[in-house]
């Protein structure tokens, strides 16, 4: 029953905090007819969107739609409508392979979403979109989160990485205009908002092709100087494009967290010209310690990849050496997938074999839980700040925040604190989180 004269929404979204922002654009932009809700049998309107960065994602979303097909089924009158990625590079294979879907929408054409309802109510028939039909500006938005906000800076990635099929589904690189961002920024400090999280593939490339011109370091300075904003974060970096103005800005700017995701993707000189990341491991490293001079208490974290075309043991080594020299606190290890109508996929290079390949993953993961065991052990016995997010997913009775470093961690307490500063003193550190004590104002445990 609707109480509000509102249809529901509901998501299912797969894949990288781009696609989880793209899920508050489309909440928002359905704002006015729709209302959103977390059980996906209950919409009227249920969204899937989707990732393609490997084959195991757009394996699980076909999956996905098969198992959808009975609640489609029991409910007739339900729109199912697929986003992202995946709608983006396979948008006509999709209509002709599941029925069921009713519409097909690609990563910039969230604003034509409630035309194609309207369409689609008109006609009964399936609608797709994968132009670019979105203006990168201001827009509405739903936020999913109390605490902190995605706010987009780019759009689409120019790099053309040998393996990624990005800038096929997200497009060329997009600039937003400064005063865009900023205006954004400041309206969410007013909402009670004290964290953002700057989005974008490659955010230090950003200000290209703007008038005037500008780049990310002067957007985060100034992003970290709005009145009401007490952290920043921003993700993701390239290696070849971090400059020292950006070094300096996070050493020098107390509200710029101390937390960067910097891919290095491979530890070989040889692999990586073969990947077209444009940089090798010196200058991988040059960056590392330099950011690790000026940024105190930094936490790095990583993407790095096995199994690429051709990688033989010495690369591999190579690549695990890598890991060892970094200390990331973490890093998101993937074996290679081969992306349709990427330069990797088409390489004659023989693939390692499955069996070699997943021996290296779970070297390199090995090796690296033991970096993170002592990585985050030596915040045991700080007092830390928390931005508390809600309560933990696998336990009600505790709370969920994140240090600066972007850590998680837990408390118990009997009071609500969520999108409230708090500091806790560190008891324990396990291999994903770290568990502490409620601190009063004096520093007491209570």
């Amino acid at each position: 029953m609707r109480t509000n004269g509102k249809k529901k929404l509901a998501f299912l979204t797969l894949g990288c905090q781009m696609n989880q922002h793209d899920s508050e654009w489309i909440a928002g932009v359905l704002a006015d007819g729709y209302e959103v809700i977390e059980q996906p049998d209950d919409a009227d309107f249920l969204v899937i969107n989707t990732c393609s960065v490997r084959d195991k994602a757009e394996h699980k979303f076909f999956s996905l739609l098969g198992r959808l097909r009975p609640l489609k089924a029991r409910r007739g009158g339900m729109i199912i409508g697929v986003a992202g990625c995946v709608a983006q590079d396979r948008a006509e294979e999709i209509i002709a392979r599941e029925p069921m879907v009713d519409l097909v929408f690609g990563t910039r054409a969230i604003a034509s979403v409630p035309e194609m309802l309207a369409r689609f109510a008109e006609t009964g028939q399936p609608q797709v979109n994968t132009a670019d039909t979105s203006a990168f500006d201001e827009y509405p938005m739903t936020r999913q989160s109390a605490a902190s906000a995605w706010v987009s800076i780019m759009q689409g990635c120019d790099n053309h990485c040998s393996y990624c099929i990005v800038p096929h589904t997200r497009g060329p690189e997009r600039s937003r205009p400064i005063e865009s961002v900023l205006r954004e920024v400041s309206a969410l400090a007013e909402q009670g908002y004290r964290e953002i999280i700057l989005l974008g593939q490659n955010v230090n490339s950003y200000g290209r092709g703007l008038d005037p011109e500008t780049d990310f370091p002067a957007l985060l300075e100034r992003v970290a100087s709005t009145p009401g904003i007490r952290r920043v974060r921003f993700v993701t970096s390239h290696p070849k494009d971090l400059s020292d103005r950006l070094i300096e800005v996070m050493g020098a700017h107390p509200h710029v967290c101390p937390a960067l995701h910097l891919p290095i993707q491979s530890g070989s000189d040889r692999i990586l010209p073969l990947m077209k990341r444009g940089y090798t491991v010196a200058h991988y490293f040059d960056r590392v310690e330099r950011l690790k001079e000026r940024v105190p208490d930094l936490s790095l974290t990583a993407d790095v990849m096995v199994g690429f075309p051709g990688e033989t043991d010495a690369d591999f080594l190579d690549t695990l050496r890598a890991v060892e020299r970094a200390e990331y606190d973490n890093i998101f290890l993937f074996k290679f997938s081969p992306r349709q109508g990427t330069p990797a996929a088409a390489m004659d290079q023989r693939y390692p074999n499955p069996s070699v390949a997943q021996e290296r993953f779970e070297r390199i993961s090995q090796a690296q839980k033991a970096i993170t065991r002592r990585r985050y052990a030596r915040f045991i016995g700080r007092e830390v700040e928390l931005l508390v997010e809600g309560t933990s997913k696998r336990d009600p009775a505790k709370y969920t925040g994140r240090l600066p470093q972007n850590i998680l961690a837990h408390f118990s307490a009997g009071t609500g604190y969520t999108g409230q500063f708090i500091r806790v003193k560190i008891m324990t550190a396990g291999q994903y989180s770290l568990s502490g004590t409620l601190l009063d104002n004096v520093g007491k445990a209570q």
